[in-house]
Formats: C-alpha cells, structure tokens, sequence
C-alpha cells in the first residue's frame, strides 16, 4: 500500500519511477544490506553481545534489573533506526564537507605525515581519532544545545549493550564533522585505522552493559563499565565527568576523570517531561525514537516561551524604582 502510494506521488509530481527505485535501493537496501552483513550477521557482533550478557549476568551491576526489560526492547528499536540513520548521515554529510574541502581549502592540507614510518602514522591516526571522538563528546554536553540532542543517549535509565545505538540523528551531524576536518587537514590514511575503529565500536557496545566491573590495572588507560556507568550517572559529583570513547588518557590530562574506581551510580537524566519508553507494544517502540527525538525542540520551544511569558509578566521600572517626576 506505501509502495502504492509513493508511486503516485512520483507520477503526480511528473518524476520517473526509476529515481524512487534507487533511493530506495541506495539509502535504505543498502544500509539494511550493511546491518545484515556488517552488524548482526557479524562474528564480533555475536562475540561481544554473548560475552556481554554473560558478564552482565554473572557480574551485573543492578542486581535486580532485567536483562531483557521493557528500555532493552526500546534499545533494539534504535538499533535498527540507527543502522540507516547512521548511513544515511555518512553517505550525505561526509561526503558534503569532503567536497567542499576539497574544492575551497585544499590548500591547509598538510602532507608532512605522509613521510613519517608506517606505525607512526597508524599511532597518529589512532591517536587522532580517539581524542576527536572525546573531543565532541566534550561539545555535546558544554553547548547547550548539543546537549539537548545528546541527553536522548543519556536518557536510558537502564544500561545495556544496545545502549549505544540510541542517538539523535543530527548528533551524527556534529560528530561526523568533528571527526572529518582533522583528517582532511593531516590527509590520515583512514583505511589504516580501519581495524581500530572497528574495534572500538564493540567495544564501547560492551562497555554500555550492566556490568560491576572496573578492569584493574586497565582502568588507568581504557575506558570501562564502571567509569562509562560515572558518566551516565545523574548525580551531581558526577555531572561532565569520563568523557572518553576508549582511552581514557584524555580525561585524566584535560583533569575530567572521575578517581573514585568503585562506584556504580543509576543513571539517567534529571528531566521530568522527557518522554521515556513506557509499554511493551510495536507501535509504541517504533513511534518512541522519532517522539524522544522530536522532544529537544520541543524542550528548546517550552522554554522560550517561559522567558516570554517573564518578559511580559515583568512590570517596567523607571528611575530604579521610583515614581517618574511629574512634569
């Protein structure tokens, strides 16, 4: 019936079939064909999920929290909307600013790190990476506005390995072009990194999980369940704290590690009005990542027109105060 419908739209607007054949063929079979092929169809994603579980199992830290709740079936849902968000993201944006780079400012290219040794240039580029992804994770929660976009990740109430895939589409924006410039600007032979980046994506899904664990020795250096559970907290002490994607060298240099390696906070975040999963139905989870999107500017919207409302309520003064002189 909607393959019905778009098609008559595309007659009424006298455009030819064939183009809404290859959308759907370019921007949606494709990031579907990627999910099968590249995520669930994955070795390292039955890996991590089974070890994940497992710990969470074995080691949870919500002793009483369902492994496959109510807030786990939502996190599936976004699983699968980020999957073709993500793509979409890539295959727009990316590309818009490789073309605009390329075409006016070709010329702040550095090519000095093409002569440097293989493993410098691997070090560099891993290096670089890690510290852009803890750099926007930075911005996200300084600007304000960012924030709003990024409190929908920060909203699960309950940690799990498919904690990572709930993210507002536009936070794709602001990443994806974080991360792109630097690259452009020092020509980082992206392939390079191609296993580190795949690497740190399970691994930063493996660390989202319910998990009482803080990893020893490695706590110094790596991201884990324990310091990422910090930064999910809702608690005050806890506020902007362990921004790192998977080192965490960045957070104890820029001084926003949080030193205490034993707590295991709730998480979640402080707004009342936001509008969390609250049934276990398909429609329900299907409409709810498109309402928790939707919701910052409705946020944005509610509070201007607050500070409207004040203005207006405000009486003026004059003469700090006093009554205006008679002429």
């Amino acid at each position: 019936m909607t393959g019905l419908i778009v098609a008559e739209y595309f007659k009424w607007i006298d455009l030819p079939w064939y183009l809404f054949k290859d959308f759907v063929i370019n921007f949606i079979g494709g990031p579907l064909k990627k999910l099968l092929t590249g995520t669930i169809m994955s070795p390292a994603f039955a890996i991590v999920l089974i070890v994940t579980l497992v710990m969470e199992r074995l080691y949870p830290a919500e002793k009483n929290k369902k492994m496959f709740s109510l807030s786990f079936a939502q996190d599936l849902v976004w699983f699968l909307y980020e999957s073709i968000l993500h793509a979409l993201i890539i295959a727009t944006v990316v590309e818009l600013i490789k073309t605009v780079y390329a075409q006016h400012f070709a010329f702040m290219t550095i090519e000095a790190a093409n002569v440097w040794p293989e493993w410098a240039r691997f070090a560099l580029g891993v290096l670089l990476l890690d510290f852009l992804y803890w750099w926007q994770h930075y911005i996200n929660h300084k600007v304000p506005f960012f924030w709003k976009l990024h409190s929908v990740h920060h909203s699960q109430k309950q940690l799990n390995f498919f904690t990572d895939f709930r993210y507002h589409v536009l936070e794709y924006v602001v990443r994806e072009s974080v991360l792109a410039v630097p690259f452009l600007v020092l020509h980082v032979d992206v392939p390079k990194i191609v296993a580190f980046s795949v690497f740190r994506r399970w691994y930063t899904r493996f660390y989202h999980g319910n998990i009482r664990m803080n990893m020893g020795p490695l706590r110094h250096v790596l991201v884990t369940p324990q310091s990422h559970r910090i930064h999910h907290s809702f608690q005050r002490e806890h506020h902007d704290m362990n921004f790192g994607s998977l080192f965490c060298i960045w957070d104890h240099l820029f001084k926003t590690q949080y030193k205490n390696y034993d707590e295991y906070p709730a998480t979640g975040i402080t707004d009342e009005h936001f509008p969390h999963e609250k049934e276990l139905s398909l429609g329900h989870l299907l409409t709810m990542p498109v309402v928790q999107m939707l919701y910052p500017f409705r946020d944005i919207f509610r509070s201007l027109r607050k500070k409207l409302a004040s203005l207006k309520l405000t009486p003026a003064r004059t003469n700090h105060g006093s009554k205006p002189k008679e002429a």
